[in-house]
């Protein structure tokens, strides 16, 4: 996957400590948790109770990262694409430590799903993207889970599991949302009430 990294900034500020207790956010106002920014093609911002993340560049990532540094956790998040071509995606970064080093949980506007690793600038395929009857497409809203323990991770789309996968090489980090261009230059994804429980 060729695509190019976007982000608010290269440092991981904000930033906190693994949480005491469940992380949940409606994203009804803007709480400073999550990066909200307006970057060349890209842009994240809290507006009408969502994080919205549009990408306007072929072959390119927008992600917003939120304040919060996990190692175990089961996330779940509702999602859609408010438009942009089909074969775009969203979905959940997991495990951020640096932007050369995180997870990505992909979920397509024609209802593939994928998981991969940002490893030194390279994406590394887990699970190559695989078609899902679970999935809305289009515009139709999906509720993500992914649940990490260990090298171990879930992966569900509408109460439905997708699929399973092994990987050791991070294990702590913060967690965050994407919207992803390919060949289509535009997308928006919005994405509405993210929960992170803790094991």
């Amino acid at each position: 996957m060729a695509v190019t990294a976007l982000a608010a900034c290269d440092s991981p500020s904000p930033t906190a400590p693994a949480p005491a207790k469940d992380f949940h956010d409606t994203f009804a106002q803007d709480l400073g948790l999550w990066e909200t920014f307006t970057e060349g093609n890209a842009s994240a911002a809290i507006t009408g109770g969502q994080l919205v993340i549009t990408v306007a560049a072929p072959s390119s990532v927008g992600l917003s990262l939120c304040a919060l540094n996990v190692s175990d956790f089961d996330l779940t998040v509702t999602t859609s694409q408010a438009s942009g071509g089909a074969g775009n995606s969203l979905g959940a970064i997991l495990r951020y430590t640096t932007p050369r080093n995180f997870y990505r949980f992909d979920v397509t506007g024609d209802g593939l799903w994928g998981f991969s690793r940002r490893q030194n600038n390279d994406w590394v395929r887990i699970v190559d993207l695989t078609q899902s009857s679970a999935i809305n497409t289009g515009g139709g809203a999906n509720l993500l889970r992914v649940t990490a323990h260990g090298s171990r991770f879930e992966f569900y789309a509408n109460g439905a599991l997708l699929g399973r996968a092994t990987d050791t090489n991070e294990t702590v980090g913060r967690v965050g949302l994407f919207a992803a261009s390919f060949d289509d230059p535009n997308i928006q994804a919005a994405f509405d009430d993210i929960t992170v429980s803790l094991p």
